[in-house]
């Protein structure tokens, strides 16, 4: 079995919040992003792509920045695979470093096999939560001009597999709502 990979997507600006870093609020006592990081499977390396942060982990991980940084989606996954490497045959996960719930994600991701992307429980795709094989991804990202596409235009071409998933597997902390309603919870 190939080994599955992450690219966490992690250098958004926070603006929702005040430019408070959502990634680094404890949430059942670690931090989200380490919460996303110790849901992905232990078989391959784990890319985040944002500033580097201080982390208390069991892993080791690669820091990269997406050129220029705060470039969007997109060149954060480029800038990921361009430091991962992985083989063509290898499985690549992509995840939003701010999932409360990565372990539902990520086990909804794994399991079957092709290419596949979340789906909220208003039907819409959530194409920063997402399963490719490397090489269909390094072809679809080099097929396509990045300086202004969306992530989806190059997910989308890989004709994914929707995967429905509850709202409980795609809360995130985007408003200060978020952040009243999860911090400091034990999942």
């Amino acid at each position: 079995m190939a080994p599955f990979h992450a690219l966490l997507l992690a250098g958004g600006r926070a603006s929702r919040l005040g430019g408070r870093d959502k990634l680094m609020v404890r949430v059942g006592g670690r931090t989200v992003l380490e919460g996303v990081v110790a849901a992905v499977p232990d078989t391959g390396r784990v890319v985040i792509v944002g500033p580097r942060r201080d982390l208390e982990l069991d892993r080791e991980v690669l820091w990269v920045r997406e050129d220029p940084p705060f470039a969007g989606p997109l060149h954060a996954v480029a800038a990921g695979m361009a430091a991962l490497q992985p083989a063509d045959d290898d499985e690549v996960l992509i995840l939003a470093g701010d999932l409360l719930r990565p372990d539902l994600v990520v086990d909804a991701l794994t399991a079957g096999s092709g290419a596949r992307v979340a789906v909220d429980p208003d039907g819409r795709r959530q194409w920063a939560c997402s399963r490719v094989r490397a090489g269909d991804l390094a072809r679809a990202l080099a097929a396509t001009d990045t300086a202004d596409a969306p992530l989806k235009a190059v997910i989308g071409a890989l004709d994914p597999l929707d995967v429905p998933l509850t709202a409980e597997a795609t809360a995130d902390l985007d408003t200060p709502d978020d952040l009243e309603e999860y911090a400091d919870v034990e999942r």
